[in-house]
């Protein structure tokens, strides 16, 4: 890629995600963005084009007609040359994956903010009418003041009050519901049980299946006789409330799940 690119300069980049590369940018006026650019393979694939720019539209939508503080400003999208592109604000930020690698005290000492402040961002997406089916650590940022941000709608799809088919299961094994892994089909408890996988991370810095092999966490996933482990196994400081509601939400069977978000925080704000 040039150093220019789309009436912005490139300065460096930054570790990207699937199919996309990550840039950071500054244009005439210095300010500091974020450009998504969809790699040269996939920019030839029509399904590819479409589903990178639903993300920004998403995106776009949710944050009208005012921004909302938990999920990442949309500027624009387009293409350069044959180069589909969007543009994101820059946020100052680390990944919720960093942190709960590093074991950062922001994390432990901020747990339960963290975990509200997720909780009110995926209710507030499914509210506007979208299921995001992406939630994982890598997709949330924290701020250095603690604010976290949602990032990567691409997988977004409008939510339905019924299971809803989908055409292929994309995402991260380790935050997928066996529902959607076993039948592609998916609704709230999609997103419900990939915020409890994300909980259950910050609350033990483990995942409830474990594996060197992603086949071995799928297969663990979906084995109805293979239950998670307490979260209490871990970390036995975790609040009871607290670790039945994040057990609640990893249910397998998505029946014993909470059936919405807003009824999780309802629970939620009940844990001091």
């Amino acid at each position: 890629m040039n150093q220019e690119f789309a009436g912005y300069s490139i300065t460096r980049s930054i570790t990207g995600g699937g199919l996309t590369k990550l840039y950071v940018a500054i244009d005439a006026q210095q300010t500091r963005y974020v450009i998504r650019v969809l790699d040269a393979v996939s920019a030839k694939d029509r399904h590819a084009r479409n589903r990178f720019f639903h993300g920004g539209e998403v995106i776009a939508r949710l944050n009208s007609p005012q921004q909302h503080p938990n999920i990442v400003p949309f500027i624009k999208a387009g293409y350069e040359g044959k180069t589909p592109y969007m543009v994101l604000q820059y946020v100052e930020s680390r990944t919720l994956r960093d942190l709960i690698l590093y074991r950062e005290p922001l994390l432990t000492e901020n747990v339960m903010v963290f975990i509200r402040q997720l909780a009110n961002v995926i209710q507030f997406v499914h509210s506007r009418g979208f299921l995001h089916l992406d939630i994982k650590p890598e997709n949330i940022l924290i701020r250095p003041d603690g604010v976290l941000v949602l990032i990567d709608f691409d997988l977004a799809l409008p939510r339905k009050r019924f299971f809803k088919k989908l055409s292929t299961v994309s995402g991260t094994t380790a935050y997928v519901p066996p529902e959607t892994l076993l039948n592609r089909t998916a609704d709230d408890r999609a997103d419900i049980y990939a915020f409890g996988i994300c909980c259950y991370e910050m609350l033990t810095f483990h995942k409830p299946y474990e594996g060197e092999k992603i086949d071995q966490v799928r297969a663990a996933q979906i084995d109805p006789k293979t239950p998670p482990m307490n979260i209490r196994q871990y970390n036995p400081h975790v609040p009871a409330a607290l670790a039945n509601l994040v057990m609640k939400c990893i249910a397998k069977n998505p029946e014993d799940r909470y059936p919405d978000m807003v009824l999780v925080l309802r629970d939620l704000n009940k844990i001091a």
